[in-house]
């Protein structure tokens, strides 16, 4: 599988950690451990966190040739654990506000044909950077475009988060987002889903992420829903990027919507029992995703 990110690459920064992260990023680590090959379009600084940013994507057999360094601190996340929920801040004027492609980068991806582009809403708080994102949407040529919503602070406003649903095949919120989206378009939360199905015809399916309680997918032909394991959570950071990158792939590989979500959540339930984002796959789960 072929797949283009757009958006931050940051660490996430914690009481006593700092790990690589960023959603855009975290996707494509996943989908690079499931045997496909992703490249990521955004910023670094040139600092040593960028240069570790690099490496680790070097490692994780991310394509960085349309990643940017930049005269600005690489992006941060600050992030509070509340029984092993995250909440963030971030830094301000960071690299990842400042992506942007060069004309000879820009022929290039043009002439690419990408099985999924992935994309974000908090890397839009730039206008530069959604100005990349705008060129992107326009041109690149890809079979599906994943959108997750990942509302942060007030980094969006309707404009964004409204034209973003309209470009996409897939979107994916959390029973939260559900919420703030039934909030802005004026409609009772149980009937928020069907509405975006019926607002934005090129949306193919909705993945709604509800913790504890599993994910949904949904799609005009109908609803499935994947319970979540019973694994304590040690670490929700990254868990619904893996489930993102698992859906994409199981999807991309002749898997029935239900059965990749399935896959997926099986993938999530690994991730979250485990500190960082895109921790190594033991054999055992190797076995039980059937790569």
């Amino acid at each position: 599988m072929k797949v283009l990110s757009f958006g931050e690459v940051l660490f996430d920064i914690s009481e006593d950690s700092c790990t690589l992260g960023g959603a855009p990023l975290n996707v494509l680590g996943h989908i690079s451990r499931l045997g496909g090959h992703g490249a990521i379009v955004t910023a670094v600084g040139r600092d040593p966190l960028g240069s570790m940013a690099l490496s680790a994507m070097e490692e994780l057999g991310i394509d960085a040739r349309y990643a940017s360094v930049v005269d600005a601190e690489t992006g941060k996340a600050f992030v509070k654990l509340s029984d092993g929920i995250p909440s963030y801040s971030f830094n301000d004027g960071c690299a990842w506000d400042r992506i942007a492609l060069s004309d000879d980068q820009k022929r290039t991806i043009s002439k690419e044909h990408f099985d999924a582009f992935v994309f974000g809403t908090l890397a839009q708080r730039s206008p530069l950077s959604r100005t990349t994102l705008e060129w992107l949407l326009d041109n690149v040529v890809a079979d599906e475009v994943f959108l997750d919503l990942n509302l942060r602070l007030g980094f969006h406003t309707e404009k964004i988060i409204l034209s973003s649903i309209g470009r996409a095949t897939i979107l994916k919120m959390n029973d939260d987002e559900l919420g703030f989206m039934s909030s802005l378009m004026g409609i009772a939360e149980g009937k928020a889903i069907d509405h975006l199905l019926a607002e934005y015809p090129r949306l193919r399916f909705i993945i709604l992420t509800c913790g504890k309680d599993g994910s949904h997918l949904i799609s005009r032909n109908g609803g499935f829903h994947a319970p979540a394991g019973n694994a304590k959570a040690v670490d929700t950071v990254g868990a619904g990027d893996s489930l993102s990158a698992g859906f994409l792939h199981f999807l991309h590989s002749g898997a029935k919507p239900e059965e990749a979500l399935s896959k997926a959540s099986l993938l999530a339930d690994y991730v979250v029992q485990k500190h960082g984002a895109i921790p190594e796959y033991p054999q055992e789960l190797i076995r039980d995703l059937g790569l």
